[in-house]
């Protein structure tokens, strides 16, 4: 069987991330398979692969072979070779589109083979991705045929990628560090619940590097900034962190399995519609707390997410203040929705038998 994932970088290392791990752990439990990963930034991808060479257009990295996206010639000449057998199997990731070289192979060249599409979409606790997981689309052709997968926090979707970092539910530690890795804010109020805390402090790289760095300075927060770290080293951090103040699909996804208090800064939209998916993720972990308990996160997770015209400082910083200083009472509930989420089963592993089930037989 071949396979080939497509992946736009959108937002700074979190898209190439999921689907990176997704490739290497596809790679891992099906050896026999061959990986293909067409990407359009290579040198993003190098900040959390260091084995990546960004001036090639063909690498093989962990045993998954890498096309850079953008050479459409070369592209072309070894995508359509044997009737397109390596676009048997497409997993087209995040609404990133296709090629126009593949477009081209797919729709203008007519292929023999059909060709079946899998729409991997953004991970979402919201009800529609239960009515959208296995859900048909149309295409321009009836021999590419299209339809979505939807990871999830339900049986009734695919699930979360568990590779083998995260098969294993670690212990929690309480003298770890706290790692801040966010979006672009006004981070006084954070800066200062985090200095009271007298906790140590991990910076990572990204686009909230800044706006954070600006805060901690301002307040005399002491802090350790990392660099950009491989993907392997990066799990390895939140790991033995005791708290995590986090963005994006990937580090959020890696945070719900860790067990680990932590908090998601969702990327920013338009209304204030980051608030919608945020409180579906919340719902979705209610029920592994004591209502008390469950009132400190919920306070801590829309405190950060909403405009900062909204809250006043001195309110945040007494949420953010509240979560820090009660994250070993909090433990036990992050553990228990850890847990919870492992028998959904690994997103590698449901995507595989959705393909023999839909693709093959």
């Amino acid at each position: 069987m071949i396979i080939t994932a497509l992946c736009k970088v959108v937002d700074n290392y979190g898209d190439v991330g999921v689907v990176w791990r997704m490739c290497r752990n596809l790679k891992f439990q099906n050896p026999e398979c061959e990986i293909n990963l067409v990407i359009d930034d290579l040198v993003s991808f190098n900040k959390i692969c260091s084995q990546v060479d960004s001036t090639l257009d063909f690498q093989i990295v962990d045993s998954v072979s890498v096309y850079n996206w953008n050479n459409c010639d070369y592209c072309h000449e070894k995508f359509s070779e044997n009737d397109g057998e390596k676009l048997s199997i497409i997993l087209e990731c995040f609404q990133c589109g296709r090629p126009e070289w593949m477009e081209k192979i797919l729709f203008e060249e007519k292929l023999e083979r059909t060709v079946n599409v899998i729409m991997i979409d953004y991970l979402t606790a919201e009800k529609y991705a239960e009515d959208f997981h296995g859900l048909d689309s149309l295409t321009r052709s009836a021999k590419v045929q299209k339809v979505n997968f939807m990871p999830g926090f339900t049986e009734k979707t695919g699930g979360l990628i568990i590779d083998n970092n995260w098969r294993v539910l670690k212990d929690w530690q309480r003298t770890g560090d706290i790692l801040v890795f966010t979006y672009e804010k006004n981070w006084s109020a954070l800066a200062n619940a985090l200095k009271k805390s007298g906790k140590k402090v991990l910076l990572a790289q990204g686009r909230g590097r800044d706006s954070f760095f600006n805060a901690s300075k301002e307040n005399g927060l002491d802090i350790t900034e990392l660099p950009y770290l491989n993907q392997e080293n990066w799990d390895d951090i939140m790991q033995n962190c005791s708290c995590l103040i986090i963005r994006g699909e990937e580090s959020m996804s890696r945070a719900c399995l860790s067990g680990i208090p932590f908090v998601w800064h969702a990327y920013p939209q338009s209304d204030e519609y980051q608030l919608v998916k945020v409180n579906a993720l919340l719902d979705r972990m209610e029920r592994h707390f004591e209502k008390k308990d469950f009132a400190i996160v919920r306070n801590a997770w829309n405190c950060i997410n909403e405009n900062e015209q909204n809250v006043c400082s001195n309110e945040a910083e007494n949420y953010y203040s509240e979560f820090i200083e009660n994250i070993e009472k909090l433990v036990y509930g992050f553990k228990e929705f850890a847990l919870d989420l492992r028998k959904n089963g690994d997103l590698c592993s449901n995507l595989m038998t959705f393909i023999y089930k839909k693709c093959i037989i």
